[in-house]
């Protein structure tokens, strides 16, 4: 089991939790986020589209990434690139 703790700097909106969801389905572990005050710490399967697409992530939220499994490292490394990824806005 590999964890990691990070603050993320910026808000992640929906399409970008979604895109998190959708890259970390290609790994084999198991890998969680989890934030939040401990009274109300919420913990999410970060390959669950439907859990990532109800979470709020604000700018300075201290996250939890989790990752259990073969290609443990792996996941982590690759998840937490994409959770501190500068969110880009589409062009018009």
């Amino acid at each position: 089991m590999r964890v990691h703790q990070f603050t993320v700097q910026s808000n992640l909106d929906r399409a970008h939790l979604l895109r998190i969801a959708n890259e970390a389905s290609r790994f084999a572990s198991d890998i969680r986020v989890s934030f939040g005050p401990d009274s109300h710490r919420r913990e999410v399967d970060v390959k669950s589209l439907l859990g990532m697409m109800l979470t709020i992530i604000s700018a300075n939220t201290e996250i939890c990434l989790t990752t259990r499994g073969k290609d443990e490292l792996e996941a982590l490394e690759y998840v937490q690139s994409l959770f501190e990824q500068p969110i880009i806005a589409p062009s018009m």
